[in-house]
């Protein structure tokens, strides 16, 4: 008889034509076999007790700000709040310190996250017009993929993102240009910086810094201005463009006359654009600036129709963790406040709740958040998806549990500045399992850091 490193049995697999009733064997690494069995031998044991099992969470748009910025957070609080929400691979942004420009600095950051990482990891290069030419040699040392912002970043922010944002449509032609040869997927953070640039100046002309001004900064129109300028450029590059955190219903019409088109463009949005709107500026201030903004009611209803229509195919998060000091700077002056909010913890909650509520399938769920990002991102089937020969990477979810948010109790150092402090979501995860090694298990903790492992595009191809 077969003696497998771990089985878990009583599963429920949650796939896109329902739910398997089933135990998961895993050997080596990977799952061996799928099916009902009264006699199983294994290194371990794990009952389901009849609760989901989903393929691995796969998180594409984190910012675990290590090396250099882990105040923040560390790859080691930011991958224990990854599993302690099912995810077992993330793509960490470039936008370190030293920001991800070259080969020699990817590698770098590697020696550094690796010996922390408690889930898989991909680690997404700087494209920016400083850094043409090392470009290829970041594709060959193992990038996932490349980040370009379309807008500048504050003055005092520059040296962190420097390398990795354009602010003109011919430098942007450049790089996506240099990044279509890679044939890897180009994200592209799509806000048009010369028109928030004009509207910033006339708000600071009228004195305006309260928390509105964030969003009057930055109205719908500039995201999809940028969207449409990317489009343009990708149709006649043949690029593989990604356009991460969709937050408008201009985007989304602009991205789905894209795909009618056949042009090769995916996107993503998130749980904050999902859940709310600008309102909550005027209550949150600072703690809800992030970029693009939050929008209104109409968008909130356009995003979720996109992803139920596969217009959007992805949910990330965008994991971008301040400490509360930095996020209180812009309590009396919107503009001094840092962009972003914690998230890497909480999605999963939240979206079962969203499907408990009706608002998205349930069964669209492993594809939102784990199957789509390993196509996109060329991990597919090894990840992505529950079956015989991919690895296992799984998530054991106890769909049936009501709870709170508490934020005291997430793993993320930025922990004070969440958004999602007290929202009512649905489904515990009990065990993550990343590489068939349990990384997290309700009760018992972590796994070792460093089980995880760097992940990178198995074919260069465009899909």
């Amino acid at each position: 008889m077969t003696t497998f490193d771990l089985v878990i049995k009583n599963a429920r697999i949650l796939l896109a034509s329902g739910i398997l009733d089933a135990d998961i064997c895993v050997s080596q690494g990977k799952i061996a076999s799928i099916g009902i069995s009264e006699s199983r031998e294994a290194s371990r044991i794990i009952d389901a007790k009849e609760n989901l099992v989903l393929p691995g969470l796969i998180d594409p748009h984190v910012h675990f700000r290590d090396p250099g910025l882990t105040q923040k957070e560390d790859f080691l609080s930011g991958s224990k709040g990854a599993v302690a929400g099912g995810v077992t691979t993330v793509f960490d942004m470039p936008t370190t310190q030293p920001v991800v420009t070259s080969a020699s600095l990817l590698k770098e950051k590697i020696g550094v996250v690796k010996p922390r990482a408690l889930c898989n990891f991909g680690l997404i290069g700087a494209a920016g017009v400083e850094n043409l030419d090392e470009i290829p040699s970041l594709a060959s040392a193992g990038a996932i993929a490349f980040k370009t912002y379309m807008v500048s970043p504050p003055k005092e922010r520059t040296r962190e993102y420097s390398g990795s944002y354009v602010t003109s449509s011919g430098d942007l032609y450049k790089v996506m240009e240099k990044v279509a040869q890679t044939r890897l997927a180009h994200c592209i953070h799509a806000e048009s910086d010369s028109t928030i640039a004009c509207l910033t100046d006339k708000l600071h002309s009228e004195g305006r810094k309260d928390p509105m001004a964030h969003y009057d900064s930055r109205p719908n129109f500039t995201e999809a201005e940028a969207v449409y300028d990317a489009l343009l450029l990708s149709e006649v590059l043949h690029a593989k463009l990604h356009i991460v955190h969709v937050s408008t219903s201009e985007a989304t019409g602009l991205i789905k006359d894209a795909k009618k088109r056949n042009l090769n463009v995916s996107s993503e949005t998130c749980p904050h654009y999902l859940c709310f709107t600008r309102e909550l500026l005027r209550t949150k201030g600072p703690f809800a600036k992030y970029n693009p903004p939050a929008r209104n009611l109409l968008d909130v209803k356009t995003l979720l129709d996109a992803l139920n229509d596969g217009t959007i195919e992805i949910v990330s998060t965008d994991h971008a963790p301040h400490t509360k000091e930095e996020k209180e700077q812009g309590r009396d002056d919107i503009f001094k406040a840092p962009p972003g909010t914690p998230g890497v913890e909480t999605r999963l909650p939240i979206l079962l709740r969203m499907a408990h509520e009706g608002l998205i399938d349930l069964e669209d769920i492993p594809k939102l958040t784990s199957e789509s990002a390993a196509k996109r991102f060329d991990l597919y089937p090894r990840k992505g998806v529950i079956a015989e020969g991919s690895d296992a990477d799984l998530a054991i979810v106890d769909y049936n549990i009501d709870w709170s948010v508490d934020a005291s109790k997430l793993q993320t150092k930025a922990w004070e500045t969440v958004l999602f402090d007290g929202m009512k979501v649905r489904g515990k995860v009990t065990h993550t399992i990343v590489n068939g090694q349990v990384s997290y298990e309700e009760g018992a903790g972590f796994g070792a850091p460093g089980l995880g492992e760097m992940v990178t595009a198995e074919r260069k191809g465009q899909t």
